[in-house]
Protein backbone atom coordinates (compact mmCIF):
# COMPACT_ATOMS: atom_id res chain seq x y z
CA UNK A 1 0.00 0.00 0.00
CA UNK A 2 2.14 4.07 -2.43
CA UNK A 3 6.82 4.98 -1.15
CA UNK A 4 4.09 3.21 0.68
CA UNK A 5 3.00 0.67 -1.84
CA UNK A 6 4.26 -2.90 -2.12
CA UNK A 7 6.41 -3.88 -5.07
CA UNK A 8 9.09 -6.30 -6.08
CA UNK A 9 11.52 -6.11 -3.21
CA UNK A 10 15.21 -5.51 -3.77
CA UNK A 11 16.18 -2.84 -1.24
CA UNK A 12 18.94 -0.45 -2.26
CA UNK A 13 20.27 0.05 1.24
CA UNK A 14 23.94 -0.67 0.61
CA UNK A 15 26.47 1.02 2.84
CA UNK A 16 28.54 3.37 0.74
CA UNK A 17 30.83 6.31 1.39
CA UNK A 18 29.31 9.65 2.20
CA UNK A 19 30.18 12.67 0.15
CA UNK A 20 33.91 12.86 -0.59
CA UNK A 21 36.34 15.39 0.75
CA UNK A 22 37.25 16.97 -2.60
CA UNK A 23 35.17 19.34 -4.67
CA UNK A 24 35.27 16.97 -7.65
CA UNK A 25 34.01 14.01 -5.63
CA UNK A 26 31.25 16.08 -4.07
CA UNK A 27 30.19 17.36 -7.48
CA UNK A 28 30.15 13.83 -8.90
CA UNK A 29 28.10 12.54 -5.97
CA UNK A 30 25.55 15.31 -6.37
CA UNK A 31 25.36 14.78 -10.12
CA UNK A 32 24.76 11.05 -9.64
CA UNK A 33 22.23 11.81 -6.94
CA UNK A 34 20.14 13.94 -9.29
CA UNK A 35 20.48 11.71 -12.36
CA UNK A 36 17.35 10.12 -13.80
CA UNK A 37 17.38 6.32 -13.37
CA UNK A 38 15.86 4.17 -16.11
CA UNK A 39 12.19 3.55 -15.47
CA UNK A 40 11.52 0.68 -13.02
CA UNK A 41 15.25 -0.08 -12.84
CA UNK A 42 15.57 -0.26 -9.03
CA UNK A 43 13.13 -1.38 -6.34
CA UNK A 44 13.11 -0.72 -2.63
CA UNK A 45 9.52 -1.22 -1.48
CA UNK A 46 10.32 -3.97 1.00
CA UNK A 47 12.65 -1.64 2.91
CA UNK A 48 9.65 0.38 4.08
CA UNK A 49 7.93 -2.66 5.53
CA UNK A 50 10.78 -4.77 6.95
CA UNK A 51 13.28 -2.26 8.37
CA UNK A 52 12.49 -2.15 12.13
CA UNK A 53 12.31 1.65 12.39
CA UNK A 54 10.55 2.22 9.08
CA UNK A 55 7.97 -0.51 9.66
CA UNK A 56 6.95 1.19 12.91
CA UNK A 57 6.74 4.54 11.16
CA UNK A 58 4.71 3.04 8.30
CA UNK A 59 2.24 1.50 10.75
CA UNK A 60 1.88 4.83 12.54
CA UNK A 61 1.30 6.54 9.17
CA UNK A 62 -1.35 3.94 8.27
CA UNK A 63 -3.24 4.77 11.44
CA UNK A 64 -2.78 8.56 11.32
CA UNK A 65 -6.09 10.20 10.38
CA UNK A 66 -4.30 13.44 9.48
CA UNK A 67 -2.49 12.04 6.45
CA UNK A 68 -3.36 9.85 3.45
CA UNK A 69 0.23 8.82 2.73
CA UNK A 70 -0.31 5.16 3.63
CA UNK A 71 -4.05 4.68 4.15
CA UNK A 72 -7.15 6.69 3.49
CA UNK A 73 -9.18 8.20 6.34
CA UNK A 74 -11.58 5.95 8.22
CA UNK A 75 -14.57 7.64 6.58
CA UNK A 76 -13.27 6.74 3.11
CA UNK A 77 -12.46 3.15 4.10
CA UNK A 78 -15.94 2.69 5.58
CA UNK A 79 -17.51 4.11 2.42
CA UNK A 80 -15.66 1.69 0.12
CA UNK A 81 -16.29 -1.34 2.36
CA UNK A 82 -20.00 -0.52 2.53
CA UNK A 83 -20.12 -0.21 -1.27
CA UNK A 84 -18.36 -3.56 -1.73
CA UNK A 85 -20.77 -5.23 0.69
CA UNK A 86 -23.82 -3.70 -0.95
CA UNK A 87 -22.62 -4.50 -4.47
CA UNK A 88 -21.12 -7.98 -4.03
CA UNK A 89 -22.19 -9.30 -0.62
CA UNK A 90 -19.53 -9.96 2.00
CA UNK A 91 -21.54 -12.20 4.33
CA UNK A 92 -20.31 -15.74 3.68
CA UNK A 93 -17.88 -14.69 0.94
CA UNK A 94 -14.25 -15.83 0.75
CA UNK A 95 -12.01 -12.78 0.32
CA UNK A 96 -8.27 -12.36 -0.27
CA UNK A 97 -7.00 -8.88 0.61
CA UNK A 98 -3.60 -8.34 -1.04
CA UNK A 99 -1.30 -5.90 0.74
CA UNK A 100 -3.66 -5.92 3.69
CA UNK A 101 -1.36 -3.88 5.95
CA UNK A 102 -2.85 -3.45 9.44
CA UNK A 103 -6.18 -4.93 8.34
CA UNK A 104 -8.07 -1.68 7.88
CA UNK A 105 -10.16 -3.18 5.07
CA UNK A 106 -9.77 -6.89 5.86
CA UNK A 107 -11.09 -6.65 9.42
CA UNK A 108 -14.07 -4.66 8.17
CA UNK A 109 -14.76 -7.36 5.59
CA UNK A 110 -14.66 -9.97 8.36
CA UNK A 111 -16.96 -7.90 10.57
CA UNK A 112 -19.52 -8.09 7.75
CA UNK A 113 -19.34 -11.89 7.65
CA UNK A 114 -16.55 -12.64 5.17
CA UNK A 115 -13.83 -15.25 5.58
CA UNK A 116 -10.71 -13.21 4.83
CA UNK A 117 -7.13 -14.12 3.93
CA UNK A 118 -4.89 -11.10 4.38
CA UNK A 119 -1.41 -11.08 2.80
CA UNK A 120 1.35 -8.60 3.55
CA UNK A 121 5.12 -8.58 4.11
CA UNK A 122 5.13 -6.35 7.20
CA UNK A 123 5.26 -8.31 10.45
CA UNK A 124 4.33 -5.24 12.46
CA UNK A 125 1.27 -4.43 10.36
CA UNK A 126 0.08 -8.05 10.45
CA UNK A 127 0.45 -8.14 14.24
CA UNK A 128 -1.74 -5.04 14.50
CA UNK A 129 -4.31 -6.62 12.15
CA UNK A 130 -4.47 -9.80 14.23
CA UNK A 131 -4.78 -7.86 17.48
CA UNK A 132 -7.74 -5.91 16.08
CA UNK A 133 -9.55 -8.74 14.28
CA UNK A 134 -13.30 -8.65 15.01
CA UNK A 135 -15.02 -11.26 17.13
CA UNK A 136 -17.95 -13.17 15.68
CA UNK A 137 -19.42 -12.70 12.20
CA UNK A 138 -16.70 -13.78 9.78
CA UNK A 139 -13.00 -14.38 10.33
CA UNK A 140 -9.66 -12.96 9.22
CA UNK A 141 -6.42 -14.95 8.83
CA UNK A 142 -3.21 -13.04 8.22
CA UNK A 143 -0.13 -14.43 6.45
CA UNK A 144 3.35 -12.99 5.93
CA UNK A 145 3.79 -13.09 2.16
CA UNK A 146 4.92 -11.16 -0.88
CA UNK A 147 2.03 -11.41 -3.30
CA UNK A 148 4.38 -11.06 -6.27
CA UNK A 149 6.34 -14.15 -5.27
CA UNK A 150 4.25 -16.32 -2.96
CA UNK A 151 1.17 -18.39 -3.85
CA UNK A 152 -2.28 -16.91 -3.40
CA UNK A 153 -5.22 -18.76 -1.84
CA UNK A 154 -7.48 -20.45 -4.39
CA UNK A 155 -11.18 -20.42 -5.21
CA UNK A 156 -11.75 -16.94 -3.82
CA UNK A 157 -15.08 -15.20 -4.33
CA UNK A 158 -13.38 -11.82 -4.09
CA UNK A 159 -9.81 -10.52 -4.31
CA UNK A 160 -9.03 -6.92 -3.36
CA UNK A 161 -5.98 -4.75 -4.05
CA UNK A 162 -6.83 -1.37 -2.61
CA UNK A 163 -5.00 1.94 -2.36
CA UNK A 164 -3.37 1.81 -5.77
CA UNK A 165 -0.99 -1.05 -4.94
CA UNK A 166 -0.83 -2.02 -8.62
CA UNK A 167 0.71 1.33 -9.52
CA UNK A 168 4.27 0.77 -8.17
CA UNK A 169 4.65 -2.29 -10.41
CA UNK A 170 6.37 -2.46 -13.78
CA UNK A 171 4.27 -3.66 -16.75
CA UNK A 172 5.78 -7.16 -16.45
CA UNK A 173 5.12 -7.34 -12.71
CA UNK A 174 1.62 -6.02 -13.26
CA UNK A 175 0.81 -8.69 -15.83
CA UNK A 176 2.27 -11.42 -13.62
CA UNK A 177 0.20 -10.33 -10.60
CA UNK A 178 -3.02 -9.97 -12.59
CA UNK A 179 -2.50 -13.47 -13.95
CA UNK A 180 -2.08 -14.83 -10.40
CA UNK A 181 -5.21 -13.04 -9.22
CA UNK A 182 -7.22 -14.40 -12.14
CA UNK A 183 -6.16 -17.94 -11.22
CA UNK A 184 -6.95 -17.38 -7.52
CA UNK A 185 -10.59 -16.53 -8.21
CA UNK A 186 -13.38 -19.06 -8.34
CA UNK A 187 -15.43 -19.06 -11.57
CA UNK A 188 -17.48 -15.88 -11.58
CA UNK A 189 -15.33 -14.36 -8.82
CA UNK A 190 -14.59 -10.64 -8.65
CA UNK A 191 -11.39 -8.63 -8.51
CA UNK A 192 -11.64 -5.11 -7.06
CA UNK A 193 -8.75 -2.65 -7.20
CA UNK A 194 -8.08 1.03 -7.60
CA UNK A 195 -5.40 2.87 -9.56
CA UNK A 196 -4.05 6.36 -10.04
CA UNK A 197 -5.59 8.12 -13.02
CA UNK A 198 -3.97 10.01 -15.86
CA UNK A 199 -5.29 13.24 -14.34
CA UNK A 200 -3.12 12.56 -11.27
CA UNK A 201 -0.07 12.27 -13.54
CA UNK A 202 -0.77 15.74 -14.91
CA UNK A 203 -0.11 17.14 -11.42
CA UNK A 204 3.34 15.52 -11.05
CA UNK A 205 6.05 18.19 -11.07
CA UNK A 206 9.76 17.40 -11.30
CA UNK A 207 11.95 18.92 -8.64
CA UNK A 208 14.41 18.42 -5.80
CA UNK A 209 14.16 19.04 -2.08
CA UNK A 210 16.70 18.77 0.74
CA UNK A 211 16.03 18.80 4.48
CA UNK A 212 17.53 17.82 7.80
CA UNK A 213 15.49 14.94 9.31
CA UNK A 214 13.01 15.05 6.44
CA UNK A 215 9.47 14.03 7.42
CA UNK A 216 10.18 14.57 11.11
CA UNK A 217 12.41 11.58 11.74
CA UNK A 218 10.47 9.15 9.55
CA UNK A 219 13.54 7.73 7.81
CA UNK A 220 15.74 6.94 10.79
CA UNK A 221 15.83 6.98 14.58
CA UNK A 222 19.32 8.49 14.25
CA UNK A 223 20.23 11.89 12.91
CA UNK A 224 20.18 12.22 9.12
CA UNK A 225 19.84 14.51 6.12
CA UNK A 226 17.70 13.62 3.11
CA UNK A 227 17.21 14.51 -0.53
CA UNK A 228 13.97 13.97 -2.43
CA UNK A 229 14.10 14.00 -6.23
CA UNK A 230 10.90 13.73 -8.26
CA UNK A 231 11.16 12.52 -11.87
CA UNK A 232 8.47 12.40 -14.52
CA UNK A 233 8.57 9.81 -17.34
CA UNK A 234 6.13 11.23 -19.85
CA UNK A 235 6.13 8.43 -22.43
CA UNK A 236 5.65 5.71 -19.84
CA UNK A 237 3.24 7.81 -17.72
CA UNK A 238 5.30 6.96 -14.64
CA UNK A 239 6.65 9.09 -11.80
CA UNK A 240 9.46 8.45 -9.35
CA UNK A 241 10.12 9.92 -5.92
CA UNK A 242 13.68 9.01 -5.01
CA UNK A 243 14.63 9.57 -1.39
CA UNK A 244 18.33 9.54 -0.49
CA UNK A 245 18.96 9.31 3.24
CA UNK A 246 22.39 10.28 4.54
CA UNK A 247 23.26 9.07 8.01
CA UNK A 248 26.60 9.20 9.79
CA UNK A 249 27.48 5.61 8.88
CA UNK A 250 25.58 4.98 5.67
CA UNK A 251 23.78 6.47 2.69
CA UNK A 252 20.79 4.66 1.21
CA UNK A 253 17.89 5.17 -1.18
CA UNK A 254 14.18 4.49 -1.41
CA UNK A 255 12.54 4.47 -4.84
CA UNK A 256 8.80 5.11 -5.01
CA UNK A 257 7.62 4.37 -8.55
CA UNK A 258 4.03 5.09 -9.59
CA UNK A 259 2.31 4.22 -12.84
CA UNK A 260 -0.85 6.06 -13.92
CA UNK A 261 -3.65 4.43 -15.93
CA UNK A 262 -6.40 5.42 -18.29
CA UNK A 263 -9.59 3.40 -18.02
CA UNK A 264 -9.06 1.83 -21.41
CA UNK A 265 -5.50 0.87 -20.50
CA UNK A 266 -6.29 -0.94 -17.25
CA UNK A 267 -9.30 -2.63 -18.87
CA UNK A 268 -7.05 -3.97 -21.64
CA UNK A 269 -4.48 -5.22 -19.11
CA UNK A 270 -7.20 -7.13 -17.27
CA UNK A 271 -8.77 -8.58 -20.39
CA UNK A 272 -5.37 -9.70 -21.68
CA UNK A 273 -5.01 -12.12 -18.74
CA UNK A 274 -8.56 -13.45 -19.01
CA UNK A 275 -10.84 -11.12 -17.06
CA UNK A 276 -14.19 -10.12 -18.52
CA UNK A 277 -16.91 -7.60 -17.79
CA UNK A 278 -14.53 -4.86 -16.63
CA UNK A 279 -16.21 -1.75 -15.30
CA UNK A 280 -15.32 1.22 -13.14
CA UNK A 281 -16.38 2.86 -9.90
CA UNK A 282 -15.77 6.30 -8.47
CA UNK A 283 -15.56 7.22 -4.79
CA UNK A 284 -12.45 5.25 -3.78
CA UNK A 285 -10.44 8.36 -2.85
CA UNK A 286 -10.32 10.25 0.43
CA UNK A 287 -12.82 12.62 -1.15
CA UNK A 288 -15.64 10.79 -2.96
CA UNK A 289 -15.36 13.27 -5.84
CA UNK A 290 -11.59 12.84 -6.16
CA UNK A 291 -10.64 12.20 -9.81
CA UNK A 292 -7.00 11.25 -9.17
CA UNK A 293 -7.98 7.62 -8.54
CA UNK A 294 -10.74 5.32 -9.71
CA UNK A 295 -11.95 1.86 -8.81
CA UNK A 296 -11.93 -1.11 -11.18
CA UNK A 297 -14.14 -4.22 -11.00
CA UNK A 298 -13.34 -7.28 -13.12
CA UNK A 299 -15.09 -10.65 -13.30
CA UNK A 300 -13.23 -13.94 -13.66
Amino acid sequence: MSGVHQGNARPDKTKRPLFGSTVMTTYTDLKNLSSRPPVFSVYSAKTLWTDPHLSKMMLATHLDQNTALASRPTEAIDRVVAWIDQSFGLDGASVCDLGCGPGLYANRFAARGATVDGLDFSQGSLAYARDHAPAGAGSATYRLANYLEDPLPEQMDLVTLIYCDLCPLSPDQCRSLLTKVRRALAPGGTFILDVFSTSAFEHVVEGAFFEHRMMNGFWSADDYFAFKHTFRYHEDRVSLDRFTIIEQERTWDVYNWLRYFSRDEIAQELKTVGFSDVHFADGFGSNPKDETTFGVVARA
